[in-house]
């Protein structure tokens, strides 16, 4: 259950990649917006040319008080408004500060002023390093006493960052923000990826045959760009599988007459000569004509069972059929010697195309007559199968099982076996490896399933068919 879990969330999905970019531009934006407030707070020297600010501490300054505290309380005053303006000590303890000094004595200086700041130049904008810190300052002196004003600011932009991110201010809103923004982005990318959804399943519902275009086509730029590209690509392959069938189809037809008419002349000249000799010779040319013929049938029906251009299904008695074709195929068995049981339930109703079934069917049981052993059995078992647990109780499906005592078709091989004209290397037996892929084309128009396992004692080969019931199952054309 963990193991599933785990592959399910890394595995890659285009919500996710969007919902990750939408992060990660937040955060870089974020990142953009502090980067700049930190660089503009070491590189504005503003409030060094804020003469307004410089005379109001002068004139602060000049005016001489009988309560030298309320001076002070007035002048700390005028400091915290200039902090709240120009920097926050709650957030940067390297904000502004000032000295301000007047009828020879120190009025004020803030307490986070550093030490060092050379008062005497006056009205320039002087650049100092102070235990690794960088300060901008300016002194402006009264015109008529001697009153100083300095304000003393940071300049050392990373000294503001390392300060800036140490108390949390980078970190912490982002950390608070992403999780409350996760739900709505993700809402967001879901109803705008609801087309593609649409595509998607028109195309998940689409059988192998189904080369027709996309009945949607989204009007979203990229989308229906790519809706396009899949018709385009539908069409050629359709394209391409109608000249690959009518090539096989005509080629087949053109083979059957020069076939017939060599069978015909080899018999009448296997009836004219009384030669040992040469009537084995003939036999054989017989015999290979025989299987020219067998060939170019499987061929022709290979390629009835691939197209989708036929008439509408209709419901097969599948017991019925598959009892007669056993009737119709039992001198086959007699003359292998290989006995034939059938074992089915009644009524088994099924939708499909009697002769493509009965194709199904003959190839099965020919091919596992074929490889039992004389005095062997060849057994044919049909039931109808219940719902599977989650799904529906009207959905139901038929299930074929044909069971030879051959020699039985090793694991690795047994999904190549279904290849056209693969045929396993040290074959006793004559084939033109076309009957499994037959089968499997028949069974998928059906919309069934196929599969190949062991017999039942360990040995031989079964062949397992699942087929929806027409009884239960939404009538469609196949």
């Amino acid at each position: 259950m963990m193991t599933r879990w785990w592959q399910r969330v890394r595995r890659p999905t285009l919500v996710r990649r969007v919902l990750i970019a939408q992060m990660l531009l937040l955060t870089l934006l974020w990142s953009l917006f502090i980067g700049y407030v930190v660089y503009e707070s070491g590189r504005s020297a503003g409030l060094l040319n804020a003469s307004r600010i410089y005379q109001t501490l002068l004139s602060v300054a000049e005016n001489a008080t009988e309560e030298p505290s309320g001076q002070r309380k007035i002048l700390h005053i005028i400091d915290l408004t200039l902090r709240d303006e120009y920097g926050d000590k709650e957030i940067l303890d390297d904000s502004s500060s000032l000295i301000v000094s007047g009828h020879g004595k120190l009025l004020y200086q803030s307490e986070n002023t550093p030490s060092g700041i050379n008062t005497e130049i006056l009205d320039t904008i002087q650049t100092t390093t102070i235990n690794g810190s960088r300060w901008r300052y300016r002194t402006i002196k009264s015109a008529t006493t001697d009153a100083r004003a300095t304000i003393v600011i940071p300049a050392d932009s990373w000294n503001v960052f390392v300060t800036f991110n140490s108390r949390g201010y980078y970190l912490i809103p982002l950390i608070i923000s992403l999780p409350f923004l996760l739900l709505p982005a993700w809402l967001s990318i879901r109803v705008a990826l609801r087309p593609w959804r649409r595509v998607v399943q028109e195309v998940a519902t689409r059988g192998p045959h189904n080369l027709a275009p996309l009945s949607f086509r989204p009007e979203h730029e990229e989308l229906s760009a790519m809706v396009d590209s899949i018709n385009t690509l539908l069409h050629s392959v359709d394209e391409s599988a109608a000249r690959e069938r009518a090539f096989i189809a005509d080629a087949a037809h053109e083979l059957r007459t020069p076939l017939a008419a060599m069978r015909v002349n080899v018999e009448a000249l296997q009836s004219q000569t009384a030669d040992d000799n040469q009537r084995a010779l003939l036999s054989g040319i017989v015999s290979s004509s025989n299987r020219a013929t067998r060939l170019v049938a499987q061929l022709l029906l290979l390629m009835r069972s691939d197209t989708s251009a036929q008439p509408g299904a209709e419901k097969v008695v599948l017991d019925q059929l598959l009892q007669d074709r056993l009737a119709i195929l039992s001198p086959l068995a007699n003359a292998r010697r290989v006995e034939l049981e059938l074992h089915a339930d009644a009524d088994v109703i099924i939708l499909g195309r009697p002769e493509n079934l009965v194709s199904l069917i003959d190839n099965l049981v020919e091919n596992a007559i074929k490889y039992s052993p004389a005095q062997g059995s060849v057994s044919a078992q049909l039931r109808r199968l219940p719902a599977q647990r989650g799904q529906p109780a009207t959905t139901g499906s038929a299930e074929l099982r044909i069971i030879d005592q051959g020699p039985g078709i090793p694991v690795s091989l047994r999904e190549r076996v279904f290849d056209r004209f693969f045929r396993i290397t040290d074959q006793t037996q004559n084939g033109s490896g076309l009957g499994l892929a037959i089968a499997r084309s028949v069974v998928v128009q059906h919309g069934g399933q196929i599969t190949l396992e062991d017999g039942a004692d360990g040995s031989g080969l079964q062949v397992v068919v699942t087929l929806p019931l027409a009884d239960h199952r939404q009538r469609r054309t196949i």
